[in-house]
């Protein structure tokens, strides 16, 4: 074995790399020491970095490698025998021909060739740290390598910090279990956003699946993201090429453009990207943005785990507040980007406002339970309010410098605030919405789409389980805050607001709640709100009865049954009884109650309308006719025609109601014209009851109700000295006169009564008997009938109503001579079984007949004093057919006509005796009957009547 002495400077490198290979450190120092002369600091330091394993522990080498960058030894060792054997058999050609051969690495990696400033120590120490990783993967044993010489360079203190140090955290101490990051080769050219991504996946990832962990965010932006950031200056630095770093230069240098310092400023600086992820993660997972700005104060706090120095700032004042600033817009754009409409979403955004306010010293909030008269007011001119921008609200805009909703300032943090209470009110409400969508309604959504959100709101509250007083007056407050967001006392009165609700119009809004109020039955705390004489500012009275009104009416659409005691009817009653003494005198309200009486009556009564459909109110309010229901009333419910009062009432309030239009304003009548209605409604009743009764053939009703209900004398009575009804067919045919639909109703009905004829009866002799027949007695009230609708009947009319009375003349005519022949075969068997009797005496035995309810002592002169007249002799008390007008001439002329007609009746008959012979009164009648018949017939058909012709012959003989 050679001395070290005698070994050439090819054989002591050669040994070196061998010793180093070995890990031989202490005999590698001795070699170093004795042959100084062979080796160099850089030339240890490559044998080092290029032969020892990377597995080797740091602390066996840092003290050499410290000794030999700075060539002092201070640990006094004790010199070891060293075994040349290795080199011993090499010539010095040969060891230098190896020597020569030997590939050492460089102290300088590629990414650190650029820095010429760079101490071989900090070179040795980073490569080195990169062959290890490499080599082995044994990132753990760094701290170890790094640690003693960080002391010695600022520049190894931040690589170490911030490539080493994240990397240790995340795969060694945070995420042990996760797998490794990345290589520290990948991991130092991870840069923006792309870096700020791999930083924080793995706290993503974790909070994923366990959604409770939400604070591994914010500790790894202090622990990890804050000390990558810590070297983004050299990692840019490398980067930039000589015509880049000039420019950026120049950037900073410029004092011409405050923006292009701050676009300068946010190149050299990743925090920005941080900024981004934030606001692109608030969206889904806003949560842990609120919980990271809670616990997080911002770039400036940074845990780099002590190996800072405690002087070491890496940012200046003024990117620092830049960054403070960014931090802040940061925040107030994930606010605005939250897409969860939980309560937990409002609740952490009122955090983040609570954190806000401490980075930028502003009053911090109230809470978010306060009362609405403790919210925050805003300032309806602030010039935000009026932003109509398409892109106010795009998430990509947001961070944006000059946006007018997230510059961290006073007036857009009060802005922000409001927002927060905004979506805090409208879920207590009901409608929890995003805080993304709360704004983007403030500023994009028209009134139509806000009428659409306030009806929803109340819809769903007055559905809700709490229905109570108090709660209603609370939602109510919370309304009209969401509706002018507590604006200034003096616009108190202005018709919108600037609220999320403020497009709508304050009657508009207002009307909404009274309605919700309606429908919820707070009828008290309508009438303290809108009917004390304090607050009649809210609405107008007109407009409060329009919505009582409203509401009533809607509540009597959606009844199923008329009955007022149960359902949407006892709802509109109820309505109707709380708040009619504030409207006594108001004309819709008696409409309104009349609606509700006639409902009410109707059904009482079975009632069905065309193919089965049920009866509802809503059809008494979309019929264009209701009145006309009552004859489906009638016609579905057998003998309901025996209840007319009822149903006439039904009728007049029905006509009452109708002044409630379904759709429009409500009708103005006259109390005249509205008394004109009724007395027509109720005679169409009275008319729709007679085709009832005669439908079932109860003639006898039917022939009381046109008699004592149709009576044109009632009529006259009624309307005397008004001069609305004629007293004569002249008057009645006359130019001036115009007829009443009451007049239709009353004759059509005579006529219809008139020409009835009982399927149950028949001219058998078994319904004819010698005391009375009840057919005459049917024929008498039957013409008695046609009588009047003669009065009545409209000219074109009058052939239909002749015909039916020529068909009771024969009908008469028939049951007479049938009467005739059994009092003759009568008299006969009498004869027969009398001996002796003369025809003579039977006839003064034969019982007397009266015709009618009396005699008529008058003698028609025309069709209608035909009419009159016979009437007359039919019933004297059932209604006059003699105008009372008359006077005593033509009563007595009339008489006399009369007599001599009946007389000459009475002999053409074939009456027993001459002219003093008595005749029947029936007869009398039946002859007068068919001479004023013919004589009318020839009044219409333009004829003379009889008693002037006559008068003319004798003229013309004379």
């Amino acid at each position: 074995m050679a001395s070290l002495t005698e070994l050439s400077a090819a054989h002591c490198v050669l040994l070196a790399t061998h010793l180093a290979a070995e890990s031989n450190i202490d005999a590698l120092r001795t070699l170093s020491l004795d042959r100084s002369d062979a080796f160099s600091p850089e030339l240890l330091l490559r044998i080092l970095l290029t032969f020892l394993p990377e597995t080797a522990e740091p602390s066996t080498y840092t003290g050499y490698v410290l000794e030999v960058a700075t060539r002092l030894y201070l640990e006094q060792r004790g010199r070891i025998a060293i075994d040349s054997a290795p080199v011993d058999k090499l010539s010095n050609a040969q060891a230098t021909k190896r020597m020569r051969k030997l590939e050492l690495l460089p102290l300088a990696r590629e990414s650190c060739s650029d820095d010429q400033e760079l101490d071989p120590l900090t070179l040795f120490v980073i490569h080195r740290a990169y062959r290890i990783d490499a080599q082995v993967g044994l990132l753990d044993l760094l701290p170890a390598l790094v640690e003693p010489f960080l002391d010695r360079s600022e520049y190894l203190r931040r690589w170490f910090i911030s490539t080493v140090l994240p990397l240790l955290r995340l795969d060694y101490e945070y995420y042990p279990h996760s797998g490794a990051t990345a290589s520290l080769e990948d991991f130092s050219k991870l840069q923006g956003s792309q870096g700020v991504n791999v930083l924080l996946t793995k706290a993503q990832a974790t909070y994923e699946a366990n959604p409770t962990d939400v604070g591994n965010v914010s500790r790894d932006l202090k622990s990890v993201v804050g000390p990558w950031m810590f070297g983004s200056n050299q990692r840019k630095r490398r980067k930039l090429d000589g015509a880049r770093r000039k420019s950026i230069k120049g950037a900073l240098g410029s004092d011409s453009s405050t923006h292009g310092t701050d676009r300068a400023q946010k190149d050299l600086n990743d925090w920005e990207h941080v900024f981004y992820w934030l606001v692109h993660a608030a969206p889904q997972h806003f949560d842990v943005v609120s919980s990271t700005i809670d616990q997080w104060c911002g770039p400036k706090e940074i845990d780099t785990g002590g190996y800072d120095a405690p002087d070491d700032e890496y940012l200046d004042d003024s990117l620092q507040e830049r960054l403070r600033v960014r931090y802040a817009q940061a925040a107030f754009a994930s606010v605005y980007s939250a897409e969860s409409e939980s309560r937990e979403t409002v609740e952490d955004a009122h955090g983040v406002l609570v954190r806000l306010a401490e980075l930028l010293k502003f009053e911090p909030p109230p809470d978010l339970a306060t009362s609405v008269e403790m919210l925050p007011r805003i300032d309806s001119h602030a010039s935000v309010l009026h932003e109509s921008s398409p892109s106010i609200i795009q998430p990509d805009t947001l961070m944006n410098d000059d946006h007018p909703l997230t510059n961290p300032k006073v007036e857009t943090f009060s802005l922000l605030q409001i927002f927060v209470y905004s979506a805090y009110l409208l879920a207590d409400v009901g409608i929890p919405m995003p805080l993304s969508k709360v704004a983007k309604f403030r500023f994009h959504a028209d009134e139509d789409d806000q009428l659409t959100l306030l009806a929803k709101i109340l819809r769903g509250l007055v559905k809700g389980p709490n229905n109570d007083e108090e709660r209603w007056r609370s939602v109510r407050n919370k309304l009209i805050w969401l509706w002018n967001w507590g604006m200034d006392a003096a616009e108190k009165y202005a018709m919108h607001g600037p609220g999320v609700l403020g497009k709508i119009g304050r009657y508009t809004f207002e009307k909404e709640i009274l309605s919700a109020l309606l429908s919820a039955e707070q009828f008290s705390l309508i009438i303290e709100v809108y009917l004390a004489e304090r607050l009649r500012d809210h609405l107008q009275d007109g407009d409060i009865e329009e919505c009582v009104l409203g509401k009533a009416m809607q509540h009597y659409d959606n009844a199923s049954n008329g009955n007022v005691t149960r359902g949407g009817m006892k709802k509109a009653l109820d309505i109707l009884t709380a708040f009619k003494p504030f409207f006594p005198d108001s004309p819709a309200f008696m409409a309104a109650e009349s609606l509700l009486a006639a409902t009410h009556d109707l059904s009482f009564y079975a009632l069905t309308l065309q193919h089965g459909v049920p009866f509802k109110p809503v059809n008494i309010r979309i019929s264009e006719d209701p009145v006309s229901l009552i004859a489906k009333v009638l016609d579905q419910n057998p003998r309901s025609y025996a209840q007319l009062d009822n149903l006439i009432n039904i009728g007049q309030n029905l006509v009452s109601a109708r002044t409630l239009e379904r759709h429009g304003p409500l009708l103005d009548e006259s109390v005249t014209e509205m008394n004109e209605q009724k007395l027509l409604a109720s005679r169409r009743v009275i008319g729709m009851a007679v085709e009832a009764a005669l439908a079932e053939d109860d003639f006898e009703t039917a022939y009381s109700f046109v008699v004592n209900r149709l009576n044109p004398s009632v009529d006259q009575v009624s309307r005397q000295g008004t001069g609305s009804r004629p007293t004569s067919r002249r008057a009645a045919t006359s130019p001036v006169y115009r007829r009443k639909p009451e007049d239709d109703i009353a004759w059509r009905a005579a006529f219809h009564a008139g020409r009835h004829r009982s399927p149950n009866s028949s001219l058998s002799s078994s319904h004819v008997s010698v005391a009375g027949s009840p057919a005459l007695r049917r024929l008498e009230q039957r013409m008695e009938l046609l009588s009047q609708a003669l009065l009545l009947a409209p000219q074109p009319s009058l052939p239909e109503v002749l015909t039916a009375w020529r068909r009771c003349e024969e009908e008469m005519t028939a049951l007479l001579a049938r009467e005739t022949a059994e009092e003759e075969a009568f008299n006969d068997h009498a004869d027969n079984r009398a001996p002796g009797a003369f025809p003579s005496q039977a006839a003064v035995i034969q019982p007397r007949r009266e015709v009618g309810r009396g005699v008529s002592e008058e003698s028609p002169m025309g069709l209608f004093d035909v009419a009159r007249g016979a009437a007359s002799a039919f019933s004297r008390t059932a209604f006059p057919l003699r105008g009372p007008g008359a006077n005593a001439e033509g009563s007595s002329r009339n008489s006399h006509d009369l007599t001599r007609t009946l007389s000459g009746a009475g002999s053409e008959s074939g009456s027993i005796g001459g002219d003093d012979a008595r005749v029947r009164k029936r007869d009398m009648v039946a002859n007068a009957v068919t001479g004023g018949l013919a004589s009318g017939l020839g009044w219409v058909l333009g004829a003379t009547p009889v008693q002037e012709n006559q008068r003319d012959q004798r003229r013309s003989e004379g």
